[in-house]
């Protein structure tokens, strides 16, 4: 909203007609979505809805059809471009990209209704909003500006995004920190800078709570909430580690690691039975499991490493969040290597390959769990990226649809980037965030995130 107000003097509000100012990439960029939104979807206050045989048709960009089955039946599949996201173009200045994306997993409240989040990633006065998507709507609503609950100012060194997982207790109590876009630096520190803010935000009175930086000088990258027992956990780039009590409003913990551990700022499975909190330790080689557990505010590093897949990186990423029906998590490494997680107590966890996340190792940032425990939901980052369905009683995958190519060739929006993906209460439809632009070409996927709801159709989801 702050960034809003100074632009009026350089907007002709009628015509939304630029003043002089935007450097040569933003100019560049206005001109490509100009030319290639088609329909003019940036406008559009509702879904469109798409009905089309392309969604289960293999691209022809896609030339393996080993190792997976397809969709019998067509779903129904709604897209909105998130709303509010002004101003759509940035003068220069300090950004870690100029544009607004969306970078964090989508939440869903036992009442079923879902929330994710878009921002603009400036060093300063940066916006960042919530949105919400409840059953049957026809549009996507934004739900909490936080940086106006914060009380940031356009002046002001700030955190550019959200990039954690929000937790909602008891349907009300919305819970979430922020996270750097742009690096912080000596100057933002001496400027003021303190490290992520965390925040609350009552969904029936439209009320929030900012709670200041509980762990200083760190940034949360990665977080999530035990909506139970109302604990939030978090890490980042910089070491440190966060337990908040979100009904006491206390840290229970708030400083570095012990023995010199790094717990790694992209991946945080909360096991609901225990309240316990699982990831990687990656101070060393082989990266190993790790966990911490708020009663004692204790953590145990364990001897199991991560598994690699013959990959690379062993960076973990999306996971369940609950155990299948065959009582095991599912996590994903960043290279795409799928597999079977288990806690034993103080002993060390069971850890068992299951498969890749898709035939090409994509980057899975988001895993749903059907309500039965059958079948993991995910889409990866990369073209062309299916939605995929997981078999837990087989093993088998099974690409439900392709978006990219329809909604491309009818609406000139390419979406590439999906970092967010949720499952409704009862499995008849995903609710996925997707990072996308305006294009003539199947390369730049941001500046414009939407919300696309896929209606999964019965035949294809039988528990």
């Amino acid at each position: 909203m702050r960034l809003l107000n100074l632009w009026m003097a350089g907007l002709a509000v009628a015509g939304m007609v630029y003043a002089d100012g935007l450097p040569e990439k933003e100019l560049k960029r206005k001109a490509m979505n100009d030319a290639n939104d088609r329909a003019n979807l940036r406008q559009k206050t509702r879904f469109v809805v798409e009905k089309s045989d392309a969604f289960i048709q293999v691209p022809a960009l896609y030339t393996n059809e080993a190792g997976f089955d397809r969709a019998k039946t067509v779903p129904t599949v709604k897209l909105q471009i998130l709303p509010d996201q002004q101003p759509e173009y940035f003068p220069g200045g300090d950004q870690y990209m100029a544009c607004w994306a969306n970078w964090a997993y989508v939440a869903r409240s036992d009442d079923n209704r879902f929330f994710m989040a878009a921002s603009d990633h400036l060093a300063k006065g940066s916006d960042v909003h919530i949105y919400t998507y409840a059953p049957g709507a026809d549009a996507v609503t934004k739900a909490v500006d936080v940086d106006d609950l914060l009380g940031w100012t356009a002046d002001q060194y700030t955190d550019g995004k959200l990039h954690g997982h929000v937790g909602i207790i008891s349907n009300r109590m919305l819970w979430g920190a922020t996270h750097f876009g742009v690096m912080p630096d000596a100057a933002w520190y001496a400027a003021g800078y303190r490290g992520s803010w965390l925040f609350s935000f009552d969904l029936e009175t439209g009320t929030g709570r900012n709670w200041g930086t509980p762990l200083p000088s760190n940034s949360l990258s990665c977080f999530s909430v035990d909506t139970r027992r109302g604990i939030l956990a978090g890490t980042g780039e910089m070491g440190g580690f966060l337990c908040w009590d979100c009904n006491q409003h206390t840290n229970r913990f708030a400083g570095p690691l012990p023995n010199g551990w790094k717990w790694s700022p992209r991946s945080m499975l909360l096991d609901p039975s225990t309240g316990m909190f699982w990831g990687q330790e990656i101070s060393g080689s082989p990266a190993c499991f790790i966990r911490f557990d708020p009663a004692t505010r204790t953590f145990k590093r364990f001897a199991t490493p991560v598994p690699t897949g013959g990959a690379k990186s062993v960076l973990l990423r999306g996971h369940t969040d609950a155990p299948a029906r065959d009582g095991w998590f599912y996590w994903a490494t960043q290279s795409g290597q799928l597999f079977k997680f288990k806690p034993q107590g103080d002993g060390e966890p069971l850890v068992e390959p299951a498969t890749t996340t898709w035939d090409q190792g994509r980057d899975t940032l988001q895993l749903a769990l059907s309500p039965k425990g059958r079948y993991l939901y995910w889409m990866g980052k990369g073209d062309p990226s299916p939605v995929v369905q997981y078999d837990v009683t087989t093993g088998r995958k099974k690409a439900l649809c392709w978006l990219q190519d329809h909604f491309f060739e009818k609406y000139g929006y390419w979406m590439d980037e999906v970092y967010g993906l949720n499952l409704s209460t009862d499995g008849s439809f995903l609710v996925i965030c997707m990072n996308g632009t305006f294009t003539d070409k199947r390369s730049y996927a941001f500046g414009h995130p939407s919300c696309v709801v896929v209606e999964i159709p019965e035949s294809e989801r039988v528990e």
